[in-house]
């Protein structure tokens, strides 16, 4: 293998369930599979220290909190999350002190290159088996990231699952403490119609005595949580009844108090919201585990709180004109979504650029938004809802627009000093949005 776009290319020749959805979940995902993969690659995952993380929303703000309170700690952090926004390699990096700051490295195409060349000859032997099926992109990424943090020397893997939890590729390890954020509906043709079905799914990264730290949930969701909890003899820690965040300021980037026990903390964000106040608040509880577990000598908790930052969330690109991306993409998270358009920006009528997958509640998540004009678009991916099915279920009229491209310039013929263009749906939407503000010179790079 000559470089790193054919080790890109390679990868990609593995059947990859993000860019289709003709699969059967509990017959396709094997974990019996994952674990093969490791043992033929010679991957001692086990003694990793991992935080793992599953949810419907939240999952990837969480890990970035986490991660950045470590590494600000003093800590070299393996972060693993998904998916990603331009390039594959940002799903796999390296958080770190740097100097005065803390630096992200995303893994360098020489490293992604020679581990996946020195994986192939392994990789074609058990692309498929009639036994185990075939070989997935994310099975195969997941190994490129355990050998990467691996060979790196990481202090702490923090694990972001990739869909559901109980077969997801991520759920071999055995981690230090476990996350559940915020569970909603979302892919529930593969997870279940209930709630009650999809937290049980979300609960299998549930291990034997290994603490779990659950955000607030409904009823029924919580309910199959701690059924789980108590069958594997694990402590669980629920915000707001053990632990709790209060006296939330939202100007100036979030501020917040947070209580876990007898420790306090005066804590401020990056990232807006009253749900990342949430995320952060569960990534505190996670690192006071872990403090407590590794006896770690001082935790830098309001630094790495203070650095964390993530693109897509709430991310507002320009200012003139008022431009926001968001990668909202199922219910639970364009509620939050918004929620923050009020507390942000509440004399602005939205201008809202929307498109969506397939497998989403479409009609649901456009009943959030209060939008003055809508445009209906579409990305460059197989999953994405024609533009014209979206149409019929906005409240109104609705422009189609073909490209994104073609829909901001649209927006921006609506624009006025008193609007706001809000871009949201997809990771892949907002993933082209932000080539395109690049090439039309409207990203505010003082931002």
């Amino acid at each position: 293998m000559k470089g790193f776009k054919e080790a890109k290319e390679y990868l990609d020749s593995f059947i990859n369930y993000e860019r289709r959805n003709d699969y059967r979940y509990r017959r396709d995902f094997k974990l019996e599979r994952v674990r093969r993969l490791m043992e033929t690659l010679g991957i001692l995952y086990e003694d990793m220290r991992v935080v793992h993380i599953a949810g419907t929303k939240g999952k990837g703000s969480t890990a970035a909190f986490i991660s950045y309170i470590l590494a600000a700690s003093g800590f070299k952090v393996g972060l693993y999350t998904s998916p990603h926004l331009a390039d594959f390699r940002e799903r796999i990096k390296i958080v770190s002190r740097y100097g005065g700051g803390i630096k992200e490295d995303v893994i360098s195409k020489k490293d992604a290159a020679g581990i996946i060349d020195d994986f192939r000859p392994y990789l074609e032997k058990m692309r498929f088996s009639p036994e185990l099926g075939r070989l997935t992109f994310f099975e195969v990424y997941t190994a490129l990231a355990f050998r990467f943090f691996l060979e790196k020397g990481v202090d702490y893997a923090v694990l972001e699952v990739g869909l559901g939890g109980r077969l997801d590729a991520t759920n071999i390890v055995h981690p230090a403490v476990s996350i559940i954020t915020h569970i909603g509906y979302d892919h529930t043709q593969k997870l279940g119609r209930s709630l009650k079905e999809i937290a049980r799914e979300k609960a299998g990264i549930i291990k034997r005595s290994v603490p779990v730290v659950v955000s607030r949930q409904r009823r029924s969701a919580l309910s199959e949580i701690q059924k789980k909890v108590c069958l594997m003899g694990a402590e669980n820690f629920v915000l707001g009844r053990d632990f709790y965040f209060y006296n939330v300021k939202l100007s100036g980037g979030p501020s917040f108090d947070f209580c876990f026990n007898d420790f306090k903390l005066r804590a401020r964000i990056r990232l807006k919201g009253i749900c990342q106040v949430e995320n952060a608040s569960l990534a505190i509880a996670a690192v006071r585990i872990l403090e407590r577990k590794y006896a770690i000598k001082k935790v830098s908790y309001k630094e790495g709180l203070r650095y964390a930052h993530l693109e897509g969330r709430f991310e507002i690109v320009s200012k003139r004109p008022l431009i926001v991306l968001d990668v909202a993409h199922n219910v639970s998270s364009f509620i939050a979504l918004s929620r923050n358009i009020k507390d942000y920006f509440p004399e602005k009528k939205t201008i809202f650029i929307f498109a969506v997958s397939k497998d989403k509640d479409a009609k649901k998540m456009l009943l959030t938004i209060d939008y003055s004009k809508i445009i209906v678009t579409s990305f460059h991916n197989p999953r994405a809802a024609p533009p014209d099915e979206i149409r019929k279920l906005c409240l109104g009229p609705a422009d189609i627009e073909p490209s994104i491209e073609k829909a901001l310039k649209k927006a921006l013929s609506y624009y006025n000093k008193d609007s706001l263009i809000l871009i949201a749906g997809s990771f892949f939407l907002v993933s082209e949005a932000k080539e395109v503000l690049k090439k039309l010179h409207y990203a505010d790079k003082r931002l």
